[in-house]
């Protein structure tokens, strides 16, 4: 993938997709900006590897089902011809084949456009733009964090997470440990969900921690991401609910559209959502406002993780989680997709290294063994 001093003037975008309406609505969505030109379009699998080759774009944008050959049977062949990020595009019934994807080597994914009156080119330009930018870089410029407005979003969530509740979400049955003491918080967005993957592959669910994931996701593609986390290893994974109890060995994925916070004092503490504060970084759930309340509420007992994703969220709640006596853990540059949301995090003094996402599993089992011992 080109670095920024190597990158071009231009932005080489190859685009793939079998329907003609769509492939016209992402044209003219990338011809409204300069700085990408098109250097092709094609109509099915077979084309987009031959024109991969020919014409050596920078960014190709995938479709998922396809004649003659299907955008997962490209992607390989795809990624053997050229050095271009591919970016899936995808529909909430391809969920499973885009996660997929993602683990073949695909950047990010993006919502399929329906039909030409299910968003304007405007409202999908600024979306699709966006991320074939992200998708470009590989070091992206550090987002500034506006701390006050985390200030503001906490406090706001705080005083509605004070409200009486009528009654708390059943916690499964079975041998999980209720009452959970110590918790891993991990924060991902652009190429998170094959490194989620990773991560949980090395858990267990003897793990003496329960596991709360914010990963940013388009709506409708939490269902699947919580499917194949729990499948990757011996961690039971559920999306989060509403005054949901934590259990030790058990994973929690925020849903889409609202902020997952920890509310009330360990071994009662329970989930929380907003759904009325405004996205925070441009993203709702937004890990930070996670991390700020594991960092009140479990101080030294907890664990924060910063995972490959384009921006800064995270950063500052990672800080917070280190100066209450928590363990910081920040994915290192070589093995993120992008290192946007772990460079903010060393950029804001949360940790001094990084850790390769091979390294993470056995680095989040030590840490919680560790946390483990001193409340012996």
């Amino acid at each position: 993938m080109p670095r920024p001093d190597h990158m071009r003037a231009t932005i080489r975008v190859l685009i793939v997709d079998d329907s003609a309406l769509v492939r016209q609505m992402l044209h003219q969505a990338l011809s409204l900006d300069p700085s990408i030109e098109i250097v092709g379009v094609a109509r099915n699998g077979v084309q987009a590897v031959e024109m991969a080759r020919a014409f050596d774009p920078d960014v190709v944008t995938l479709d998922i089902e396809m004649p003659e050959l299907s955008g997962l049977e490209a992607l390989p062949h795809i990624r053997s011809v050229s050095d271009a990020r591919v970016v899936m595009l995808s529909s909430a019934d391809d969920t499973d084949t885009t996660y997929q994807a993602l683990a073949l080597g695909a950047v990010d994914f993006l919502p399929k456009p329906k039909g030409r009156f299910t968003m304007s080119v405007g409202e999908l330009s600024e979306q699709l733009i966006k991320t074939i930018k992200t998708a470009y870089r590989v070091s992206p410029d550090v987002v500034a964090i506006d701390k006050n407005a985390i200030a503001r979003t906490m406090a706001a969530i705080a005083a509605r997470a004070a409200e009486p509740r009528v009654s708390r979400a059943a916690s499964k049955p079975g041998s999980i440990e209720s009452g959970c003491e110590i918790v891993v918080a991990i924060a991902a967005s652009t190429g998170g969900p094959p490194a989620l993957e990773k991560v949980f592959r090395g858990l267990e669910s003897s793990l003496a921690a329960a596991v709360l994931v914010v990963q940013h996701l388009p709506h409708g593609f939490s269902a699947s991401l919580t499917r194949r986390l729990s499948r990757a290893g011996g961690i039971d994974v559920v999306e989060a609910q509403e005054d949901m109890a934590l259990e030790c060995g058990r994973g929690y994925l925020a849903p889409h559209g609202v902020h997952m916070v920890v509310v009330g004092q360990p071994p009662d503490a329970r989930i929380a959502f907003d759904a009325f504060t405004p996205p925070l970084h441009g993203v709702r759930p937004a890990a930070d406002l996670l991390f700020y309340s594991v960092a009140e509420r479990f101080g030294s007992q907890a664990v924060g993780v910063v995972l490959t994703g384009m921006g800064s969220d995270g950063a500052l709640g990672l800080r917070a989680i280190r100066d209450a006596g928590g363990a910081p853990i920040v994915q290192d540059e070589k093995t993120s997709i992008v290192w946007g949301m772990p460079g903010s995090a060393i950029k804001e003094r949360a940790s001094n290294r990084t850790i390769s996402i091979d390294a993470i599993p056995a680095e989040i089992r030590r840490t919680v063994r560790a946390k483990e011992a001193t409340r012996e």
